[in-house]
């Protein structure tokens, strides 16, 4: 593979990352589905700059070409609709139950401070790279998109200390909070660790986490369910293909699938 010249000047699919823009596309496919499970309008305006737009053109032109690609992105959209219901509906109920304070780690285009019905005293902090953060503000304000929350982004760049950043942010360690740890797992088991450490460290008792593993758990690998449950969170783990059962939306086997879902969530609650 060729190196990047180094006079290269990165595009906006390389600032913002291709899953990302993938993974926000999946989510504006299944909001756009008559028997929707989820209700994301901003997804699909989170997506439409023009170098984003041909990407999933592309994209979408390839899985036409390639029946493997088409079952395995028909999958994308499923599991994106899990992950989301479940992620909106501890994030909702948390906050019902009286939690304040919501942390979203690499919040990438995350819409709910914008979309779901919190309250105004809630403070939503998401964590990502700067330029994301801008990207996302400038296109949400661009469509008139206000926050239902207080909305505090907190721009941190890959190698920096981002729990410093939160706690430079007002974060209040001494409050419960809801965490939100979306397509970031799995990590190398000292990196997964060292973040569920952190999570745990900046949790009062009552606090929520609800995160997923995209491959589930697997011999040799850390489970961030049992790392959870040993350090006093009561745990709840669920395939992603059993959720969708649930939601009445099963997966369909073609034959053509590329892998199986393996995907697990986790939902947490701190009891000391």
């Amino acid at each position: 593979m060729r190196s990047p010249s180094p006079h290269h000047t990165p595009g906006l699919v390389d600032r913002l990352g291709a899953t990302a823009v993938l993974a926000t596309a999946a989510r504006a496919a299944a909001s756009a589905r008559p028997d929707s499970l989820i209700h994301d309008p901003l997804a699909a305006a989170l997506v439409s700059a023009p170098e984003l737009a041909h990407l999933n053109e592309t994209t979408a032109a390839l899985n036409e070409q390639v029946p493997a690609l088409a079952a395995a992105h028909r999958q994308l959209i499923d599991y994106q609709a899990a992950r989301t219901h479940l992620f909106d509906t501890v994030l909702t109920e948390a906050c019902a139950a009286g939690i304040r304070q919501v942390v979203i780690l690499a919040a990438r285009f995350d819409t709910r401070a914008f979309r779901l019905d919190l309250s105004e005293d809630t403070v939503v902090f998401e964590i990502d790279r700067p330029q994301s953060l801008l990207y996302k503000a400038a296109t949400l304000a661009g469509r008139a998109a206000r926050p239902q929350a207080r909305w505090r982004p907190v721009g941190v760049e890959p190698e920096a200390n981002w729990p410093r950043a939160l706690w430079n942010a007002k974060f209040n360690h001494n409050e419960p909070t809801a965490w939100l740890v979306e397509g970031l797992l799995p990590l190398p088991d000292a990196a997964q660790d060292a973040l569920v450490t952190e999570i745990d460290m900046f949790s009062a008792a009552g606090s929520k986490l609800v995160l997923d593993d995209s491959v589930g758990p697997h011999s040799g690998h850390s489970d961030p369910a049992d790392w959870l449950t040993s350090r006093g969170w009561g745990t709840e783990t669920i395939q992603a293909t059993q959720y969708l059962a649930q939601l009445e939306r099963p997966v369909a086997k073609t034959g053509e699938e590329l892998f199986d879902l393996s995907a697990t969530f986790v939902t947490a609650e701190k009891i000391a």
